[in-house]
């Protein structure tokens, strides 16, 4: 027994030092080292589940470590090859390794998180807060990163079919000026997937297809100035994906998605320009909230979406100049509110809409500025109402609604309010 734990003790020691001695090359090495000890790290973690966790971490690590910088500003460099002095070449030739090194650490970590990996590593903590992903130059990447599959693979970071299933992965403060990070497909049955804090500027994240029964997606304080984003397809059974106080400026962020249930939370988002779009969404289940969000740009449209179910909830957000449409959409239960809501600007429109049930509600409702539109929606049987809302300017416009077989209701009706156009008749 004696001799076993010595065993034991001395095993465990060797693996230390070695786990030592392989991150020191992984991160001080030239890239051919750097690419010898991603590949030790990975046989490392296969073989001996012990340190698994340990090997990600230092995979992990280099991540998140600064990228190499221009010659000049010291900035990230933007991929294109330099011209000039020879240390400007091999400069630039550094910057590439780096980005190469750095794209098969992370095809090294998700090629273990999909289905059908002979060792799985969908039980590890992943942190890539602050990594930087701009992704290396597909012309000058083949026959240079063993293991990729080519020229076509470059730019592209994928976690598609992975499956999380209680592990942490955090993309917080990260930067994507450019990369196409994929969960496509993934599988999210518990565990929390962070970008709090990430700034995207360009490239696409793409969770098409994806299914969430249980998981946390966080993009809360988030900025998002060109990037889009993608839910093609995803469906929601559980779980919550959170915007909390992020920033759209510019890019689309889309769900065309079916929502059984769960929570998409946009609480105190602030919307100066993009677009945010739930095309032709299925809602049965589960809430989307956009609790205190400040709209002064941009689109949200839910053009075409279907409501059997959920909540859609606008409560106490501010509209100053952005325009928020239900085009064609089809309500047969469920909520939409903007209780609490103030207009200063902007437009609410329900073209073409419409309402067969549920309950769409503007009570509390301060309408000083913009327009909330009814054009040609038909009212077959939803209650509408405009109790305790408050008109100074601006305009609500139910006259050309088609159908009215269940009016809105206000605190005087028949008579209409100020800046209220109603049904003729």
């Amino acid at each position: 027994m004696q001799a076993e734990r010595r065993q034991a003790a001395q095993t465990a020691d060797a693996a230390r030092d070695r786990l030592a001695e392989v991150s020191a090359q992984l991160s001080q090495g030239p890239a051919p080292d750097r690419l010898a000890a991603v590949q030790a790290l990975t046989q490392l973690a296969d073989e001996d589940p012990s340190v698994r966790q340990a090997c990600v971490d230092i995979l992990c690590s280099a991540l998140r470590a600064a990228p190499a910088s221009s010659p000049d500003t010291g900035s990230p460099d933007t991929g294109s090859p330099d011209t000039g002095s020879p240390d400007t070449g091999a400069r630039s030739r550094a910057r590439h390794e780096d980005r190469v090194c750095r794209y098969v650490t992370v095809t090294a970590i998700v090629a273990h998180l999909r289905p059908g990996a002979p060792v799985s590593w969908a039980g590890c903590d992943l942190d890539f807060s602050g990594a930087v992903f701009d992704a290396p130059d597909s012309s000058r990447l083949a026959g240079q990163a063993p293991g990729l599959g080519g020229p076509s693979d470059a730019g592209e970071i994928s976690f598609a079919r992975a499956q999380f299933s209680g592990a942490a992965v955090t993309f917080a403060g990260a930067q994507f000026s450019g990369a196409r990070v994929s969960f496509a497909g993934a599988q999210f049955s518990g565990g929390d997937v962070s970008f709090a804090g990430a700034q995207f500027s360009g490239g696409e994240v793409s969770f098409a297809g994806a299914q969430f029964s249980g998981a946390t997606v966080n993009f809360a304080g988030a900025q998002f100035s060109g990037t889009k984003v993608t839910w093609l397809g995803a469906e929601f059974a559980a779980g919550t994906v959170s915007f909390a106080a992020a920033e759209f400026g510019g890019g689309q962020v889309s769900f065309c998605a079916r929502f059984t249930g769960g929570e998409v939370a946009f609480i105190g988002s602030r919307f100066t320009g993009g677009m945010v779009s739930f095309l032709e969404a299925e809602f049965s289940g589960g809430t989307v909230g956009f609790l205190d969000a400040e709209f002064s740009g941009g689109q949200v449209g839910f053009a075409g979406a279907v409501f059997t179910g959920s909540e859609v909830s606008f409560v106490g957000a501010e509209f100053t100049g952005a325009v928020v449409s239900f085009a064609g959409a089809r309500m047969m239960k469920g909520m939409i509110s903007f209780v609490g809501a103030e207009f200063a600007g902007g437009e609410i429109r329900f073209p073409w809409t419409e309402f067969n049930g549920g309950e769409v509600r503007f009570s509390g409702t301060s309408l000083a500025g913009g327009r909330v539109l009814f054009t040609q929606a038909k009212f077959n049987g939803s209650m509408v109402d405009f109790t305790s809302a408050h008109f100074s300017r601006g305009l609500l416009d139910l006259s050309d609604a088609v159908i009215w077989s269940s009016p809105p209701a206000f605190d005087d009706a028949p008579a209409s309010p100020p800046g209220v156009r109603l049904l003729a008749g």
